[in-house]
């Protein structure tokens, strides 16, 4: 498979870039400065532009099966760039006529907030309450593409090695929220997700 990686340089999209040259994908990785990408590999292509910029994006994907998205803001003061690049995501899909986007989101975005305990909840309707309303109207633009999609929503997310053992729900009462869940396993169901329809057009929590 021929995989666009947004997000490349964040610590996910490294995890996922690695994995997918581990599994014999073709990558192709999006970076603001493609001289100073750290990985080199023969099935390595690294395009420089930016994640929220269309036509970079529609030029990244040319030719390739499928995106992997890992983007997320740098900090909490960047407003409305999840929107933007959703947009510009869409669009560039859309016009390059990739279809495929497995996407990084958060538990607690749309209809996953109400099974949050409450003091989750007083952080991502308090400190938290612009970031996670940019991200939800960024998915409302997701989920009306038309795009064969799959928004996975982790848990908090944690530095480490892979444990295994992931489980997805739409429910998050099957799930236990509190736990971290490692970047690696985060990267490794996305990845999945690429190709397998079980959550197609779903937003899925995961968790262990």
């Amino acid at each position: 498979m021929k995989v666009l990686v947004i997000g490349a340089t964040g610590l996910t999209g490294t995890l996922a870039v690695r994995r997918l040259l581990d599994r014999g994908d073709e990558v192709t990785a999006l970076a603001r400065n493609a001289a100073a990408f750290p990985t080199r590999h023969e099935r390595l292509k690294v395009a420089q532009g930016d994640a929220t910029d269309e036509a970079s994006l529609e030029r990244a994907m040319q030719g390739l099966d499928a995106v992997f998205s890992s983007f997320g803001p740098r900090n909490l003061s960047q407003k409305g760039i999840q929107e933007a690049f959703m947009r510009n995501l869409v669009a560039a899909m859309k016009k390059s006529g990739v279809k495929r986007l497995s996407n990084l989101s958060a538990w607690g975005t749309g209809d996953s907030f109400k099974d949050l305990w409450w003091g989750a909840k007083l952080i991502m309707r308090g400190p938290m309450g612009a970031f996670f309303a940019d991200k939800e109207r960024g998915e409302e633009l997701l989920f009306a593409s038309g795009l064969d999609w799959v928004n996975v929503r982790p848990s908090r997310l944690s530095n480490g090695p892979a444990r295994g053992g992931v489980k997805a729900s739409l429910s998050g009462k099957d799930l236990s929220w509190w736990p971290f869940m490692t970047r690696d396993d985060t990267a490794a169901f996305m990845i999945e997700q690429l190709s397998s329809d079980t959550w197609l057009r779903k937003s899925p929590l995961i968790g262990y």
